[in-house]
């Protein structure tokens, strides 16, 4: 199809298509928002923050240099802690049952007395040492492992900055916070090990956030929106060029040079020609009256007609 559309044609789809557009916009809005937020679960994040630092000399060039080797060092923290060496003790703690104090220990407690014997005061224990009582608390999760966590937690930097953070997306808030801080409190534990290297601390703890981040409706509806105006126009577009009917006069005249003869109306089909002359018949005895009428009142209902 090789034909040209210029902006006024493009004027008259939009028009034509005005309505069209307006439905189909609000359909594909309501469409997407809706689906949205039935078919795809929402994801909720949680951040924790670690601080690379260490103590520095009074010498002023001595602190800058170590701290510019701290901001070049966060990118190799950043791959440790995406690793299976962190995250996979981060799932085993996850799912493996916790040991909580039950009763704090205590410590012995000592008296003096005198030794007539010796004549010297001496020490004795009046009470014991008490060790510590765990109890066993279920594992929060089950079935975690170091692949899922490495679907979900990432490490993202500011420039110039000692602070790095750590960000967990998950479909459970509590859970995503669990999993932050969880991260943050392995690789603290980890590094010292790993570099011989204990200058992480963490700055704060990851909280649960009930505001969900993806997916983002209020977006997704503003995209449905302007597909559904989009594909209403399209559609509206290729009826116009796809179509062969002449509208202009003009075109039979100027552009293939023929005579115009004169314009048939539209004339309606008619099924039954006997019935379409007794409703002429009708119609014409309703305007003129009955068969009766006087020969003075034809003329003059003959010239109000002309």
């Amino acid at each position: 199809m090789n034909k040209q559309i210029d902006l006024s044609q493009l004027w008259n789809v939009f028009k034509r298509s005005f309505v069209a557009m307006i439905i189909l916009g609000i359909l594909g809005m309501a469409a997407t928002y809706f689906g949205a937020k039935t078919f795809i679960a929402p994801k909720y994040e949680s951040d924790t923050s670690l601080l690379v630092n260490r103590k520095q000399d009074n010498d002023p060039n001595m602190q800058l240099n170590a701290q510019q080797a701290d901001i070049q060092i966060i990118n190799t923290y950043k791959d440790i802690i995406t690793r299976p060496v962190v995250l996979q003790t981060v799932a085993k703690d996850l799912t493996s049952p916790e040991r909580v104090i039950s009763k704090k220990a205590k410590k012995a407690v000592y008296g003096t007395r005198y030794n007539a014997t010796t004549g010297l005061r001496e020490e004795y224990v009046e009470k014991k040492a008490q060790p510590a009582q765990y109890n066993l608390k279920p594992a929060k999760y089950t079935n975690i492992t170091a692949d899922d966590l490495a679907k979900v937690v990432s490490v993202s930097t500011q420039q110039n900055s000692q602070v790095f953070t750590v960000s967990v997306k998950d479909t459970d808030p509590v859970r995503a916070r669990d999993i932050a801080n969880e991260v943050a409190k392995v690789f603290e534990k980890k590094i010292a090990t790993i570099m011989s290297i204990s200058n992480v601390s963490i700055v704060s703890q990851a909280t649960a956030n009930s505001t969900p981040v993806s997916p983002k409706l209020k977006l997704m509806a503003i995209l449905g929106l302007i597909l559904g105006i989009l594909l209403a126009f399209i559609w509206g577009l290729i009826r116009e060029l796809t179509d062969q009917t002449i509208k202009d006069i003009d075109f039979i005249t100027d552009g293939l040079g023929l005579v115009n003869l004169g314009i048939v109306n539209y004339v309606q089909h008619m099924k039954d020609m006997d019935q379409a002359i007794e409703e002429s018949k009708e119609t014409k005895t309703t305007e003129y009256g009955s068969e009766n009428f006087g020969q003075s009142d034809f003329p003059q209902r003959s010239r109000r007609r002309i």
